[in-house]
């Protein structure tokens, strides 16, 4: 039996959420945390403890003892925690854009993890577990670092970041194989983004890639509110017309699969991009700002008034993150 890798030294669990605490391999074990105790005995593969929520709070200790191996994961903190997810955009690093050097003020709690990447290109990998800020934030999605930033100064509480992202990655490859085609959704090959066939792309673009690879490796645990921001690998006409409802099958998708029906989603719409403003670009535009009315607890952060519109990948990120930060607060 042994922990996901999300549960180390240092994590963050959403308060007022349910504390789920998982991991593989049959066996007994048991999960002490806040008093309280979870016995497993299972000779299924998945196995799972689910705890009460709790209220904002710090210094927390997990004693995890699975098939009498005792493990003591200790700073465990209570406060909010968000899923960063998407493609570039959400991937880009506070040492590309307009925040490159910034400095951390170690006085607000923020912490980070991110699972495996497909491309193994991150710099702060899961062996390293939570990272706490000060460590490494050059590294981090530049737009999480902001917002947890922007929301760790003015609510006093801990911020906990988990990364779910790739670049250049295709909206069919986020949720399970045939669920556009169940929902009478079929683009032709040629009618679909170059990213879908890319030679470098083309891996994680297949369908339910990343859904499988990435997306799973954090199910089922208990967040504070989902970000996203992907879109502009779907940006023909084609694709465009159909984007709403892709969108609105995977936020109940992940809604299903994190347990959590009311799970808040921020939605962030791709910026404007000079060199394709056409029909493509527009339709998931509008789709984006569309989502919030076709899904309850859906907010949409406009983006194209306060990033570059010259590049693909706006340098900068702190206004929008303002403005994500903002909406998390509000919904």
């Amino acid at each position: 039996m042994k922990l996901n890798p999300i549960f180390t030294s240092h994590m963050v669990f959403a308060a007022g959420k349910p504390i789920r605490v998982w991991g593989v391999g049959p066996g007994k074990g048991e999960i002490l945390f806040a008093g309280a105790v979870c016995r497993i005995d299972t000779e299924d593969d998945f196995w799972m403890a689910e705890f009460p929520p709790m209220e904002y709070s710090g210094g927390h200790e997990m004693r995890c003892v699975l098939d009498g191996r005792e493990e003591v994961l200790s700073d465990i903190a209570i406060g909010e925690v968000y899923l960063m997810a998407g493609q570039s955009n959400m991937q880009f690093k506070l040492r590309e854009g307009a925040n490159a050097g910034m400095q951390a003020d170690e006085s607000l709690d923020i912490r980070l993890f991110a699972p495996a990447h497909s491309e193994n290109k991150e710099t702060i990998l899961p062996s390293d577990g939570w990272v706490k800020n000060g460590d490494r934030i050059d590294g981090w999605t530049a737009l999480g670092y902001l917002t947890a930033d922007a929301l760790a100064r003015k609510k006093g509480i801990t911020v906990g970041l988990v990364t779910c992202y790739q670049g250049a990655s295709c909206i069919e490859s986020w949720v399970p194989a045939g669920t556009f085609a169940a929902l009478g959704i079929h683009i032709a090959p040629e009618d679909k983004h170059y990213d879908h066939r890319h030679p470098l792309f083309e891996r994680w673009n297949g369908d339910a890639y990343l859904y499988n690879f990435a997306f799973s490796q954090v199910c089922p645990f208990a967040f504070s509110a989902v970000v996203w921001y992907q879109g502009e690998s779907d940006t023909t006409p084609a694709e465009g017309r159909v984007y709403a409802a892709e969108l609105a099958a995977l936020i109940d998708i992940w809604r299903r699969d994190l347990k959590n029906e009311t799970l808040p989603f921020i939605i962030v719409q791709i910026a404007d991009f000079t060199p394709r403003l056409d029909e493509g670009w527009r339709l998931v535009q509008q789709a984006q700002l569309d989502i919030q009315t076709m899904r309850s607890g859906v907010k949409t952060v406009i983006s194209r008034d306060v990033c570059e519109t010259d590049d693909i990948h706006p340098k900068t990120k702190q206004p929008l993150a303002l403005r994500i930060a903002a909406a998390l607060e509000d919904i």
